[in-house]
């Protein structure tokens, strides 16, 4: 009997060892996240369970915490007509709405926090483009009350149970400001349903842009993001500029999304019916598709980590042709905001940089660039007359 544990449990162990380990190849994090022989219900229930935790941090009720294919094509839907209207006019109202807010927003005498400046800016522009909510009625300090909860609770989230969170009464705070700004309960019974996806998403991606924008050796992403700012049309965000030479500012964001995916990794619950016993055993509660790391493999191109948005020019496809970016799903459950997504951020980022020039603002940069946390001596102030 001793012999037989001293063979099985090692093997339970090395498999176990091995069902855990996240998917690094591009191939099988396209079936895991759009297998072919599984149900939209089935699908949506391997999303939604481990997101749960959504549930007890905010409260949502959409698509991303629910299996009812009836929820997920009504919160599709919805979403589509709020980024149609967002997106119309050729991107005026974004770009309308991110002007006036950095300009309403930026910090006067004092020194603001990078990536709260960042944060503050990108959820007033959610709110105005997506929810016509009037730029007036959004005070400083409300927005960093606001997003600074959101910000918290997604973390404690993945470290609290639903009785803790429960606890911590953050979420009915800010529920009340939300009140003020989004009061159409008929449109929009659960704003939150939409903000945090847009919002939660779009800033980090928007502070990761301008970093490297202020990072960067010489002028030329300054130039890029200055030039765009000025004609924020998608003739414009695909175009490279200097006869070739020049990044395009789709280029840069693309190259954002590659070397920092928003979802660094993709979290599904196994649902598949038939499966074997080993693997109801040992099997993980979670599996999880490494974004990140197939991000930096090869198929990207020379140096993949190094940050080179070049490699996005029509010249430069490696061999076999170019790679796809997963920073937006695959398959069925790709965000809805994939095609509009890139553009609104760059868009925001073009209009935070050109603000920041006009008023004569200094961005102070750290020592590397953060993501949702980690944006250390990152500053803007006021620059010295």
């Amino acid at each position: 009997m001793l012999s037989w544990f001293a063979f099985v449990l090692p093997l339970v162990f090395f498999i176990a060892l091995w069902a855990f380990k996240p998917l690094l190849r591009a191939a099988d994090i396209r079936t895991f996240l759009n297998p072919p022989d599984l149900s939209l219900p089935s699908l949506l229930l391997s999303r939604a369970q481990p997101n749960e935790r959504l549930v007890h941090a905010f409260g949502l009720t959409s698509t991303f915490v629910s299996n009812d294919p009836k929820i997920h094509r009504a919160f599709t839907t919805r979403a589509k007509a709020l980024i149609a209207g967002a997106g119309s006019d050729r991107w005026r109202g974004v770009a309308s709405s991110a002007e006036v807010a950095v300009h309403h927003l930026l910090p006067v005498q004092r020194t603001t926090e990078f990536a709260t400046f960042v944060q503050c800016i990108t959820l007033a522009v959610v709110l105005c483009t997506l929810f016509d909510t009037d730029l007036d009625a959004l005070q400083y300090d409300d927005l960093v009350y606001v997003t600074n909860v959101i910000n918290q609770r997604w973390k404690d989230s993945k470290i609290k149970d639903a009785a803790a969170m429960r606890q911590d009464d953050s979420l009915s705070k800010i529920t009340v400001h939300i009140d003020k700004w989004i009061m159409d309960r008929r449109q929009h019974p659960n704003p939150l349903n939409f903000i945090l996806p847009a919002y939660e998403t779009m800033w980090r991606v928007v502070a990761v842009t301008v970093a490297y924008i202020y990072r960067h050796c010489d002028n030329t992403l300054h130039d890029v993001a200055i030039t765009f700012a000025s004609d924020p049309t998608e003739a414009h965000f695909q175009a490279f500029g200097d006869n070739g030479l020049q990044p395009s500012m789709q280029a840069i964001v693309l190259e954002v999304l590659r070397l920092h995916p928003p979802t660094r990794h993709i979290a599904r619950a196994p649902v598949a019916s038939g499966s074997s016993w080993w693997h109801t055993l040992v099997g993980p509660a979670v599996e999880r598709a490494d974004i990140e790391a197939v991000h930096l493999s090869d198929a990207y191109g020379e140096n993949p980590s190094a940050f080179e948005p070049m490699r996005f020019h029509p010249t430069r496809v490696p061999v076999g042709g170019r790679a796809e970016l997963y920073a937006f799903g695959y398959g069925r459950l790709r965000c809805v905001a994939a095609a509009w997504a890139p553009m609104a951020a760059a868009v925001i980022a073009a209009k935070v940089v050109a603000q920041i020039k006009d008023a004569g603002c200094v961005v102070t940069v750290g020592d590397k660039i953060g993501g949702r946390s980690g944006w250390d001596g990152w500053t803007i102030g006021k620059g010295t007359e």
